[in-house]
């Protein structure tokens, strides 16, 4: 969770929104106190590429099987 103060919020919004953007929340403080917590929305976030580089394809994906189908006859 990201920390920030009450003049960050207001002097520094696009930061704030940045790290919003990514999924964290956002602790305000106030006078070193926490004050508020800013959550970014449930469904906010992208889950593309997510999975990225979880799995390998083999190289000879696009080479022909060698299986004669009905349509091609």
């Amino acid at each position: 969770m990201k920390t920030a103060t009450v003049r960050d919020l207001r002097n520094n919004f696009g930061q704030l929104s940045q790290w919003l953007a990514e999924g964290e929340t956002v602790q305000i403080l106030k006078r070193g106190q926490p004050f508020a917590r800013v959550v970014p929305e449930a469904g906010s976030r992208s889950f593309l590429g997510a999975g990225a580089g979880t799995m390998s394809l083999p190289s000879d994906l696009d080479e022909p099987v060698g299986v004669e189908w009905e349509a091609n006859q």
